[in-house]
């Protein structure tokens, strides 16, 4: 009888044994699948994320590339921290002039260039009292925003140039009294090309480049020319003098390459003088290269702005042809 009875207990325990087992087991089953399908689930979020995401850069490419989108007034909560470029213009001729600002958050050093990143936001608005039209408002990785003011069709208006990467695009817009906005329409890019505008827009970009050489080549030229021989010999105060002619060089040239794009009749480049620049900046200069620096400086103190072109021809003015060939002489004759 107590043999039986201990027979039993051993059993039950067996048994019990066996339950408790049978229980984890099944836990950790069921905990598995629970793990496998949050998971599962994970993945599908990550999944839908990035489907989303490549939705919303293509409705922006969309937008950005749109011949029929229309810039509305909004307010705007935050403006980027530096005013890089403005103009005044009257954009819907009421005879008061709107205001157009570019801005983007790069600080400004202490000698006047900018800290770049890899890549700035930006925007580009138009102020007409109270109310402002943002026709621009995002970021740029790799690349810069610009604009110059036009005419387009006898009715004035913007030319934004966006350079991304290896990438340029070019939009034109023009206020549409209808609307109360302005219309956008992309008319230079790798897929798209509209003929019909590059005149304009290449004589504003080609106009803007122009002015920047001018001020390069005059008053800031100026301040390297007067310089004492022992500054020009301190490389940290030589590159305070050469860089910010070097700044505006490159973006003079920025806008010429995009002008010769739209438009081969206006084909300059600037590189021969910017290597000169470069080579003062990185070495004390010689005096062969302080005559051609001083050349450049006459020469551009005589250039008047007030024509550029011929319109009827589309060409550059011969007088200002004339003076860019000697600077290209004035550059290459050593």
């Amino acid at each position: 009888m107590v043999k039986r009875l201990l027979g039993v207990v051993c059993l039950a325990g067996i048994l019990a044994g066996c339950t408790d087992q049978n229980t984890d087991t099944e836990e950790m089953n069921e905990l598995k699948a629970q793990i496998e399908q949050l998971a599962f689930e994970n993945q599908e979020l990550i999944k839908t994320v990035e489907e989303e995401r490549q939705a919303l850069d293509l409705a922006k490419q969309d937008e950005v590339n749109s011949d029929s989108a229309m810039i509305l007034s909004q307010a705007l909560e935050a403006y980027p921290p530096t005013l890089i470029k403005k103009a005044s213009v009257d954009l819907d001729e009421d005879g008061t002039e709107e205001q157009i600002e570019l801005y983007v958050n790069a600080q400004k050093m202490e000698n006047g260039l900018f800290a770049w990143d890899d890549g700035q936001n930006w925007l580009l608005v138009v102020k007409d009292g109270d109310k402002t039209y943002p026709l621009f408002n995002d970021y740029v990785q790799l690349g810069s925003l610009d604009f110059s003011t036009t005419t387009f069709d006898e009715q004035p208006g913007i030319v934004m140039m966006k350079s991304q990467h290896a990438d340029r695009t070019v939009q034109k817009f023009t206020y549409n009294q209808h609307e109360n906005g302005y219309q956008k329409e992309t008319f230079y890019n790798k897929e798209n090309t509209n003929d019909h505008y590059n005149e304009a827009a290449s004589h504003a970009f080609f106009t803007d480049a122009f002015i920047l050489m001018d001020q390069a080549f005059t008053t800031k030229t100026e301040a390297v020319l007067e310089a004492s021989e022992s500054s020009l010999h301190d490389h940290q105060k030589r590159g305070e003098l050469l860089e910010p002619i070097l700044s505006d060089l490159y973006d003079a040239n920025r806008l010429l390459v995009m002008a010769t794009e739209l438009n081969s009749a206006l084909h300059v480049t600037l590189s021969r003088p910017i290597d000169l620049l470069h080579e003062m900046a990185n070495h004390p200069p010689t005096a062969e290269q302080m005559n051609q620096l001083t050349a450049i400086h006459e020469l551009f103190k005589e250039i008047e702005l007030d024509e550029l072109f011929m319109n009827e021809a589309n060409q550059i003015h011969p007088d200002i042809a004339e003076k860019l060939q000697k600077l290209d002489f004035m550059v290459n004759e050593n």
